[in-house]
């Protein structure tokens, strides 16, 4: 991925985490006046972009407004077609910012359904349609629960969230034939699931 900000202190920040958390990446450390002394200051990663991610990145660059209006539109037609359907919250407005439009995550009313969030994905499925879960609350991970002993039931809030979010297909590779497939297959299964 590609991470852009015009704040000076969070972009060095990010450079310098993105290579280990080392003050000068390797071109600096060996220069014509010989080896550079370098220094490792924070924890950091190995986040760094190879040139063939470069080379396509830079070809996409051309493509990311006309993507992004593409996707903006599908949302409108989620937001429109979900307006009447109770058991979907969609996302709502942003009360600030440009959003990417890169998940549609809706979240449904399971005490107006008579089926769970995996049930959903399952007849979502069954209707040839992709979608993921965006997220899965972090402390019912294994990782946390081994290493931090987290369990159903720490933290409610998330754990309602993640249990009803279902992320829609959004993307500007989609046809608006597509979109409506879609459409059409939550309304079908909120119908045939509603108490």
């Amino acid at each position: 991925g590609m991470v852009t900000t015009e704040n000076d202190e969070w972009a060095e920040q990010m450079r310098l985490k993105s290579l280990h958390g080392i003050s000068k990446d390797a071109w600096k450390r060996y220069s014509e006046s010989g080896f550079q002394p370098y220094d490792t200051l924070y924890a950091g990663y190995k986040y760094n972009m190879t040139d063939m991610q470069a080379a396509l990145g830079i070809h996409q660059l051309a493509r990311v407004e006309a993507n992004h209006r593409l996707r903006e539109y599908y949302w409108g037609l989620y937001d429109e077609a979900f307006s009447d359907l109770p058991e979907v919250i969609t996302p709502g407005p942003e009360k600030e910012g440009r959003h990417a439009r890169h998940l549609y995550t809706i979240l449904l009313d399971l005490d107006r359904l008579c089926i769970t969030r995996n049930g959903f994905v399952g007849a979502l499925q069954a209707e040839n349609i992709g979608c993921g879960i965006h997220f899965i609350a972090l402390h019912l991970h294994s990782f946390y629960r081994e290493h931090y002993g987290t369990k159903r039931g720490d933290f409610p809030h998330a754990e309602y969230i993640s249990d009803r979010t279902v992320s829609l297909p959004l993307s500007a590779q989609l046809s608006e034939a597509d979109v409506s497939d879609v459409i059409a297959a939550v309304h079908k299964i909120i119908k045939a699931c509603r108490r």
